[in-house]
């Protein structure tokens, strides 16, 4: 994904206090350290201190964000079940609501993010295996096989700690 600032200003969020601000940049940082961009991690925040459902028109306004980040951001937290969708009856806009409990966050980002990576990783491999001329190649591509096994082996054990 392009690490392209989704912000229209690097200006603080006047819109946030201190402490959402604070909170705000706690899951901008994790979401970098998983590969996505900083606009998903402002929006879960915004989200998780929210005292009530906000529409994509409120998260612009509070982060300083285009509405094609915050739809983009939206749509990838409702895939990991980060967010959910609140209906408010005669609204026609969408609202919504951070899911507070972060095992299910990270189980959602689990199988988003690192299942597909590892599938990814198999194909290539066995790929890269295929392409292998000589001993020191090929011994190479097992060591390689070995720690993306190893790292898939830790999946479910990460998946029952996340319950």
């Amino acid at each position: 994904m392009s690490k392209k600032n989704d912000r229209k200003s690097e200006a603080p969020l006047p819109a946030l206090e201190a402490w959402e601000l604070a909170v705000v940049e706690v899951f901008c940082r994790g979401a970098a350290m998983l590969g996505l961009r900083k606009s998903v991690g402002m929006v879960y925040g915004a989200l998780y201190c929210a005292d009530e459902p906000l529409a994509i028109t409120d998260l612009q306004e509070k982060l300083l964000l285009s509405r094609g980040a915050c739809v983009e951001a939206t749509q990838l937290l409702r895939r990991f079940g980060a967010i959910r969708v609140v209906i408010r009856l005669g609204e026609r806009k969408d609202f919504f609501e951070a899911e507070t409990d972060l095992k299910k966050f990270a189980a959602g980002a689990l199988h988003e993010i690192l299942l597909p990576a590892v599938e990814k990783t198999s194909l290539r491999l066995e790929h890269a295996s295929k392409l292998a001329r000589g001993n020191a190649a090929k011994t190479k591509i097992a060591k390689l096989r070995a720690a993306k096994d190893a790292l898939a082996s830790l999946v479910p054990a990460v998946e029952k700690i996340l319950g």
